[in-house]
């Protein structure tokens, strides 16, 4: 049983214990003076309540086996009511082959004094039942045992899954061993536990040399990971989201052939629904790639950009439940706890996987920058690490003290420094170092730049490496352009376009063999006075009705519960014509709503776009916040254009979410 649920277990019992003495206190009345006597049937009456609720059987037992207290859920498993049960023993009620074995289990608990857990096997017309039971002594303030708490748990459904789960696992190890495909079975710490003849083909090598062996070892033959060489992984994905998934490859095959591979991952589950092993399905794909790719580069770069907007859309709502429901357990943790610090860090790594998905979105799309004033030595430093964890490059650091502030798209900054220092790192195979510098420039008329006047923090990354040989050097920001064996040439070319859009340049002098060094400049939005306001750092509390319109269902429920948790009452739509409908009841019945959070895009009805513009005809007061995982839609940089008060990117916290409803509802427009 995994850790929480054992302490819920003990939880419950504990509680029940608690009952069962006060229960005997009530008896012994006199022992009270009138105060605690009103303080302990309070009590006991919450205790009651609870007890009753509970949806397990619980009871409690005195030393002698007879029964003292049960709830609602015990009397339904027996069909006797309570003043049937209290005093009779397992004798009255249990089938015979069960007595034995609950009298012994029961003098277990009382003579060992510890905790007994068990699984019961009952046979009902309705067909065999298991329940997962514990028990514990009880003891009253003297340590004197007044007898046994109890917990059961109706496991039916449980097992039978499990056994599903095994059969399951039989019917697949005789498609492995029967289909064409390459299939194996890839354990958590990556190592192959079933592999099917087509991939021993495949791989050349005996069956019983690939089990226990890493796959990356296998199939790429490499020390290490794929991911961990910038390759996607399927399996790894599956295992961290329980979702299958797909990726391409290219390595060697047995002959050293470079070949194109096909990975389909499908998680399997263990009995508790944790993915506790991945399928992966391989095929070669080469010529089917080779094609592909020759297609794919005569496409215009609109449709690639059409197809990354989905796709960057859906990952975004499926962040926004995990950044929400994160969010929302560090407010409801002790801060100074372990478990908070976790959540700190998991909630930081999911930041980079945030602005991760707009590099689908920049240049292709020719998103717009959501811009605010930002500070740039907290967005590089943190870039940094990313970009060189787990490599064997050193960096080093250093900016003017009275670095000017920038008004920037965060996300996009960060990218643009990732794709960069990342290149730097790939530059020195063999180990070296990152110079990073920053410092305030003015350009002026004179300047040979394509800048207009003005002031500018100037950006510099340098490395050791390589080099640029003068043949590429002018190439280098072109789309698809790579000499990389790996990655799609559109690293570069995507910071070149957020650095235009910025108003800024990037550019970038090498020497073969001596490194390169890329400059970017940025426009500066003041002085050193200017102060960068950090917004969403503080989590406040608020009180009025929101209406929220999303069309899925993972962002209603985590953006519902963080509404709960800042005070607010709200309600869930799913599209834009809800919205107006609720809206204009709400009205009517003069409980209007303070806020309406509404999504950009719904599939198959109407948006935000649409939504707003009714609503403006409805209530040209109402105060609409957009929400949307396109965070480079024009729409959401210039929300207020469009009659929307503010604008939530997805994913969100739950800092962002009351900040912006906590001055949206405060101060009237």
């Amino acid at each position: 049983m995994p850790q929480f649920c054992h302490d819920t277990y003990h939880r419950q019992i504990e509680i029940y214990g608690n009952y069962a003495v006060i229960k005997k206190g009530q008896m012994e009345e006199n022992k009270f003076d009138e105060a605690e006597l009103r303080s302990l049937k309070q009590a006991n009456a919450r205790l009651q309540t609870l007890l009753h609720a509970m949806p397990d059987i619980v009871f409690f037992k005195d030393a002698e086996g007879r029964y003292q207290v049960v709830n609602k859920a015990f009397e339904e498993s027996i069909g006797l009511k309570q003043k049937e049960i209290i005093g009779k023993t397992d004798e009255h009620f249990l089938p015979d082959e069960l007595v034995d074995q609950c009298r012994k289990s029961d003098a277990e608990v009382l003579k060992g004094r510890k905790p007994v857990r068990m699984e019961d096997v009952v046979n009902r017309e309705e067909g065999e039942m298991i329940f997962d039971t514990i028990k514990v002594p009880v003891y009253d303030s003297d340590g004197n045992c007044l007898g046994l708490a109890g917990l059961s748990r109706n496991i039916t459904e449980r097992k039978k899954a499990e056994e599903a789960l095994r059969s399951s696992r039989e019917f697949i190890k005789s498609i492995l061993d029967t289909v064409d495909e390459g299939f194996i079975v890839i354990a958590k710490d990556y190592r192959i536990i079933s592999a099917n003849k087509a991939y021993a083909r495949q791989i050349g090598l005996a069956i019983e040399d690939i089990i226990g062996n890493p796959c990356h070892k296998i199939s790429h033959q490499s020390d290490k990971p794929c991911y961990e060489l910038g390759e996607e992984c399927a399996v790894r994905r599956s295992f961290e989201k329980g979702e299958p998934f797909t990726s391409v490859h290219r390595h060697k095959d047995k002959d050293g052939n470079i070949i194109y591979v096909e990975t389909k991952s499908y998680p399997l589950r263990d009995s508790l629904g944790d993915v506790s092993s991945v399928i992966e399905v391989i095929n070669n794909i080469t010529d089917r790639h080779l094609l592909e790719e020759q297609l794919l580069r005569t496409q215009k770069l609109e449709a690639v950009g059409l197809l990354a907007g989905g796709i960057a859309h859906d990952f975004n709502n499926l962040l926004q439940g995990v950044f929400g429901n994160i969010s929302l357990a560090k407010h409801l943790s002790d801060n100074d706890g372990k478990a908070y610090q976790m959540m700190v860090e998991a909630e930081r790594a999911l930041v980079q996987s945030r602005n991760l998905t707009k590099q689908l979105l920049t240049f292709p799309r020719g998103g717009e920058p959501v811009k605010k004033i930002i500070s740039l030595p907290s967005i590089i430093q943190d870039s940094l690490k990313f970009a060189l964890s787990g490599s064997n490059v050193n960096c080093s650091f250093s900016m003017d003290d009275d670095l000017w502030p920038v008004e920037a798209d965060e996300g996009q900054i960060n990218q643009v420094m990732h794709n960069i220092v990342l290149n730097a790192g790939e530059a020195m195979p063999e180990g070296g170092t990152v110079e990073i510098s920053a410092g305030n420039v003015f350009i002026d008329k004179k300047s040979s730049s394509s800048l207009k006047k003005g002031k500018y923090i100037r950006i510099s990354i340098k490395d050791s490496g390589i080099g640029i040989s003068d043949n590429y050097i002018s190439k280098i920001f072109d789309p698809y352009f790579t000499t990389k064996q790996k990655g799609s040439g559109l690293g570069l070319t995507t910071s070149f376009s957020i650095i235009k859009k910025h108003d800024g340049m990037l550019d970038v002098t090498s020497k073969p063999g001596a490194g390169s060094t890329f400059f970017v400049y940025l426009p500066a939005c003041g002085t050193e006075q200017t102060r960068v306001r950090e917004e969403g750092k503080d989590i406040l509390a608020g009180a009025g009705k929101i209406l929220v319109m999303d069309d899925e269902e993972i962002v209603t429920i985590v953006v519902g519960h963080m509404l709960g948790a800042l005070g607010y009452e709200f309600d869930c739509v799913e599209s834009g014509e809800e919205a107006l409908e609720k809206y204009a009841e709400a009205m009517k019945s003069g409980e209007a709503f303070d806020a309406v959070i509404l999504d950009l895009t719904v599939r198959g009805g109407m948006g935000g776009k649409e939504a707003i513009a009714k609503l403006l005809e409805t209530d040209p007061a109402v105060k609409a916040i957009v929400s949307s995982g396109y965070s480079d839609d024009p729409i959401v940089a210039n929300y207020r254009d469009f009659g929307f008060k503010a604008v939530l990117s997805k994913p969100y916290e739950i800092e962002k979410l009351s900040s912006v409803l906590y001055s949206l509802i405060a101060a009237p427009f």
